[in-house]
């Protein structure tokens, strides 16, 4: 079975080890970094206790963005009504995502910029499956926050990851874009399932391997400079600014890997990190 790296960063990061738990510590600063999986269905009715824990022990809840507070006004200057596809993606591709949009029954879309037309038909693919953003990890611990009266802060602009989708254009990777969304809706049933049955496991070594098949060039490295490394940085330096003395901070994890992860990046700026024991959903 094969995963793309969009479908994986789209729902997971926007999954990567988990559910795993990290504690990071700099001086009398104490995080804990969860690597979250951004929807869900009825399988993820509890989060692990210990994340539950480190939610009770802290003084703010660390989200990408807050999605109690997100209204569409966030991003719309992104979202501006396109009704050339033929000329941003050619007829044989234009022709693929209309078939599309007309299977969805949703001929709205039709106006709508590829990019993100593409987008709404995989969200739509998705809840028609039965993953819903309600039961992903981030709206469940935001919501838990609101009883808790927890303060909540978002890591970036809400408008961030729209702007940089926006730019596939201009990058030249609309049409890789397209055609990958494309091909994942065909796939989406199984794919989506072993993606949260891996992440419900806590098996790390087996998401690193999805990691490892071949993708395209142009858009892995998108999604890993721009969607995962550049984030990071801004992220670490919003940490800096709000400098909490006690947060869990819940990004997607696959935030949290390799070089420009935000585990090996904390480590770079003096904070000592230590993974929470594993604890499977099942």
């Amino acid at each position: 079975m094969k995963t793309g790296l969009w479908l994986l960063w789209l729902w997971c990061g926007s999954v990567l080890a988990a559910p795993a738990l990290w504690q990071a510590q700099k001086g009398e600063q104490q995080l804990w970094l969860f690597g979250s999986v951004h929807i869900a269905d009825e399988r993820l009715s509890q989060l692990p206790a210990p994340v539950l824990k480190a939610l009770d022990n802290s003084e703010l809840l660390l989200l990408e963005i807050d999605p109690l507070t997100l209204k569409s006004s966030d991003f719309s200057h992104v979202i501006t009504p396109n009704t050339h596809w033929p000329e941003r993606l050619g007829p044989e591709l234009t022709a693929k995502l209309e078939q599309a949009v007309n299977a969805s029954g949703q001929p709205m879309l039709r106006q709508l910029p590829p990019w993100f037309a593409a987008l709404q038909l995989t969200q739509l693919k998705a809840r028609e499956l039965g993953f819903h953003t309600r039961q992903g990890v981030d709206m469940q611990l935001r919501l838990r926050a609101r009883q808790q009266n927890l303060p909540v802060a978002g890591l970036e602009s809400p408008a961030l990851v729209m702007e940089l989708l926006a730019s596939l254009h201009e990058r030249g990777l609309e049409r890789d874009f397209i055609t990958h969304s494309l091909d994942e809706l065909e796939q989406m049933q199984p794919h989506l399932e072993h993606l949260l049955n891996t992440w419900l496991k806590g098996d790390e070594q087996a998401l690193l391997a999805l990691l490892q098949e071949e993708q395209s060039p142009a858009l892995t490295g998108f999604i890993e400079q721009e969607l995962l490394a550049r984030r990071n940085h801004l992220w670490l330096e919003r940490l800096k600014q709000l400098a909490p003395a006690r947060a869990l901070m819940v990004v997607g994890a696959l935030h949290l890997y390799g070089e420009q992860g935000l585990i090996q990046l904390l480590e770079n700026n003096g904070y000592t990190l230590n993974k929470v024991e594993d604890t499977p959903l099942y």
